[in-house]
């Protein structure tokens, strides 16, 4: 599929982002400009209530996200962000920065296989299942959420996770921490 096709393809709030946030305007990109873009390794989308913001308006999805492959670094902070599905395509994604947001469920983030460091606190998310098999994790940050168990951490995780933050969560358990802390060796801290 031509490059131009697939911004077309893309919603409204999307080509703004993109406009606003990467190409340095608002009219319709030339082909070089799109096929740069969708080869971007990194992108960052700070809305409005970020502490230094590059955008005016909030983002409600992830759609636009695609057919950026080439992905290694995404940061989409301070908007209204519910699911994270869209970032299944994402398979070099290295770092994920989605803190701030209204994210109720990490799933579609189970293949992502490269990915170390996961930032997704103060969302709304109650499980980390979906973190299973992402045994590369180095940094997870889940603090401020509505998580009450650490069930989806094994000892697979204790060998390269080196911060792991998860207080407070008011729902989490200290047996739960007790648990990750003894029998997997995973430290618990607090923010």
């Amino acid at each position: 599929m031509p490059e131009i096709n697939r911004w077309n393809e893309l919603e409204q709030q999307w080509k703004d982002a993109l406009g606003i946030t990467v190409l340095g305007h608002l009219n319709p990109p030339s082909d070089t400009e799109v096929r740069q873009l969708f080869s971007s390794k990194v992108l960052r989308m700070a809305g409005p209530r970020a502490p230094y913001p590059n955008m005016t308006f909030e983002l409600t999805n992830l759609s636009g996200l695609q057919y950026f492959h080439d992905l290694e670094i995404l940061v989409v902070t301070h908007h209204q962000i519910k699911n994270i599905t869209p970032l299944r395509a994402l398979k070099n994604i290295k770092s994920l920065f989605l803190f701030n947001n209204e994210i109720e469920s990490l799933e579609g983030i189970e293949e992502l296989a490269e990915l170390e460091q996961l930032y997704v606190q103060s969302n709304k998310i109650s499980s980390l299942k979906p973190l299973q098999q992402l045994t590369r994790l180095k940094e997870v940050y889940v603090n401020n959420n509505l998580i009450a168990s650490l069930e989806g951490l094994t000892e697979a995780h204790a060998d390269t996770l080196e911060a792991f933050f998860c207080k407070p969560n008011e729902a989490l358990k200290q047996k739960e921490i007790i648990y990750a802390e003894n029998q997997l060796g995973i430290k618990c801290r607090s923010i």
